[in-house]
């Protein structure tokens, strides 16, 4: 495993061997210098994760050291200053420069440690914030750059452009089917959108690690899917819901309409009509379980159980629309609580998706106790 290297600046050559075996005997990889000037060379040459540096020294002091640093756009590498001074006034200076720690000498080794690894520390929640804010906005831009967006706007462009030059040509009927067909691109793009938002709320939520608290019934939001879709797709016969388990969940209503619908429009929209859609739920090993099991003959099942998130794959049929952005969404939502997302084979034909989804251990019982109040 890599060490953490520390920069170690003081004009003091006995305070820095000192230091420097403290810190080395700590398991840190710890390089010197004698002065500023020195210390910007080893800076630019190492690279270090962590500056401590003294104020008062020759040629270049602390202040003018911190000061060329910052200028050169080295703003993020955590900075401890070690002087004999501790007035207000030298304190502040040294802050203003950039500094995040500020130890009077002499110091003692626990506090240097101390400072050092609460430095550090919050070096590495910054970095992993970064990150995951980076990973979300290429989630993002992958998203709504994906082919489904396009395929709709570029239908509704397709139909535009036929009904300005043939608007003469056509009667009422065919007006109306154009009019149709943009109508459902349209939708299926604003489906889309929606999709993503719900999405990104999501990830937006926590990165900031808000706490706002949801208790979200999720039997209740499950049946009302399950049975306005099979309404939609005229199937309600088709429809066995056996959803008996309930749990509440943190999460708001619209994450689990986005998360559930998909999945179950997939179910009735890939299989025949007069086959059954099954819908359970079970609660165990500390997830509440869904599953979705329909008979279809269309969908792949070895794409569905290969099933890349974000990665590029060839071109759906139109009978496969929308499901790849839409099984993406589902994924990072599902992953975004640590819950995941599988599928199996349904013999001797189908698929069964699969979500399981952690439960608060303190919110499963007080969701229970509203529930047999209210009874």
């Amino acid at each position: 495993m890599k060490k953490t290297k520390l920069l170690l600046i003081d004009d003091e050559k006995p305070l820095l061997q000192n230091l420097k075996q403290i810190l080395e005997f700590e398991d840190f990889e710890v390089i010197t210098a004698g002065n500023g000037i020195e210390g910007l060379s080893q800076y630019e040459k190492e690279s270090p994760d962590l500056v401590i540096c003294d104020i008062m020294m020759p040629e270049m002091d602390g202040y003018g050291f911190i000061k060329s640093l910052r200028s050169k756009g080295h703003t993020s590498t955590p900075f401890i200053f070690l002087t004999a001074k501790s007035e207000y006034d030298d304190l502040r200076e040294g802050m203003n420069f950039g500094a995040d720690d500020y130890l009077v000498k002499p110091v003692k080794s626990s506090q240097l440690l101390e400072a050092i690894n609460i430095r550090l520390q919050r070096k590495r929640e910054i970095n992993k914030k970064l990150e995951l804010q980076l990973s979300q906005i290429e989630n993002g831009f992958r998203l709504i750059t994906d082919q489904e967006f396009f395929t709709s706007v570029y239908d509704i462009i397709g139909y535009l452009h036929l009904l300005k030059s043939k608007h003469h040509q056509l009667d009422e009927e065919s007006l109306q089917e154009y009019f149709g067909y943009m109508e459902r691109s349209s939708n299926r793009l604003l489906s889309l959108l929606r999709k993503v938002k719900n999405w990104h709320e999501q990830e937006k939520r926590f990165l900031e690690n808000n706490d706002k608290f949801y208790a979200t019934a999720i039997k209740d939001v499950l049946q009302r899917i399950a049975t306005g879709t099979a309404k939609y797709y005229n199937r309600d016969s088709d429809l066995l819901c056996n959803v008996i388990e309930d749990a509440s969940l943190n999460v708001n209503t619209g994450f689990i309409e986005t998360l559930f619908s998909e999945l179950i429009d997939n179910a009735f929209k890939f299989s025949q009509k007069g086959n059954p859609v099954v819908i359970s739920s079970v609660i165990e090993n500390g997830n509440y379980s869904v599953k979705i099991l329909d008979s279809s003959n269309k969908t792949k099942i070895d794409s569905l159980i290969n099933f890349k998130p974000l990665q590029k794959t060839s071109k759906s049929s139109d009978n496969e629309s929308g499901v790849g952005l839409g099984l993406t969404i589902v994924d990072l939502l599902v992953k975004s609580i640590n819950g995941k997302l599988s599928f199996a084979k349904n013999d001797p034909s189908g698929v069964i998706a699969i979500v399981d989804i952690p439960i608060p251990i303190d919110d499963e019982p007080t969701l229970k106790d509203i529930r047999s109040k209210d009874e």
